[in-house]
């Protein structure tokens, strides 16, 4: 099967478009969560279309913009409130979203490039505090792309494991002073992820907050950066994310010793 970009991301934008967009609603039925808190707080709608600006921008670029569209959401969540279903909201909400979604495909794709260019394998790293204090020092921090689509990272775990041993000898030449390392994304409660790691990556792991970010919506993309219906289906049908999101952390060096004993 030919292995196209554009294709998977354009498909994986659209269909979790619409996820999100019933994950809103489903919020509301189950959950007594308000439209607004829904938009601001579990789905990142807004990171996902041209108001946000660029990919690393923390906030929107356009607010006035993105609040138009959000009031014109809104009424289509009103429309079809009594309804059994969010299959018109789903299908009104993307006509309505698209415009504004659509040339982003082409700049994720380039900017994802770009990201594995400047990766080790699947993984970036930078020194930043641990996750849930801000007040602690400094962790060598993990981010995770899969730098081998359309295969699964996980039929290159050997590969994986010499990234992060190489991750960890670049820490200790960079930042003698950071022992500890953290991630924190719904990876951690994936088996496989969680093997590259000691016991304690996961025993000791907090839960994180809910959020629109990759952290949690990351498992909605498959091996080939497409969209994977099948945990999907999943959450709709249950409302729980297949995998938690969970902050993770330990010693270097134990995760050191882990590599240096692990059989990929």
């Amino acid at each position: 099967m030919t292995f196209d970009p554009i294709a998977e991301r354009t498909e994986y934008t659209r269909e979790l478009t619409k996820l999100k967009l019933w994950y809103v609603w489903w919020l509301g039925r189950n959950e007594d969560v308000d439209f607004d808190a829904a938009m601001q707080s579990h789905v990142g709608i807004a990171r996902m279309t041209s108001f946000w600006g660029d990919a690393a921008n923390k906030s929107l670029a356009d607010p006035e913009g993105w609040q138009r569209v959000a009031d014109e959401l809104r009424a289509v969540f009103a429309k079809h409130a009594g309804e059994s279903s969010a299959d018109e909201i789903e299908t009104e909400g993307l006509d309505l979203l698209w415009p504004y979604m659509a040339s982003g495909v082409q700049k994720y794709v380039n900017h994802m490039q770009q990201w594995l260019k400047n990766a080790v394998g699947c993984f970036r790293y930078e020194f930043a505090p641990y996750y849930a204090d801000k007040e602690s020092g400094d962790h060598l921090t993990l981010h995770v792309s899969n730098a081998y689509q359309p295969d699964s990272p996980f039929e290159h775990v050997p590969e994986m494991v010499e990234s992060l041993k190489e991750i960890l000898k670049r820490s200790r030449e960079e930042r003698p002073d950071v022992d500890r390392a953290q991630c924190g994304s719904w990876l951690n409660s994936f088996p496989p992820f969680a093997g590259l790691f000691p016991p304690s990556w996961v025993e000791d792991a907090r839960p994180g907050q809910p959020g629109g970010h990759a952290g949690w919506w990351g498992q909605f993309m498959n091996r080939r950066g497409g969209f994977h219906f099948g945990n999907a289906r999943r959450l709709r049908k249950t409302g729980q994310f297949p995998f938690r999101h969970l902050l993770s952390r330990c010693r270097t060096a134990d995760l050191q010793d882990h590599l240096d004993h692990l059989d990929p």
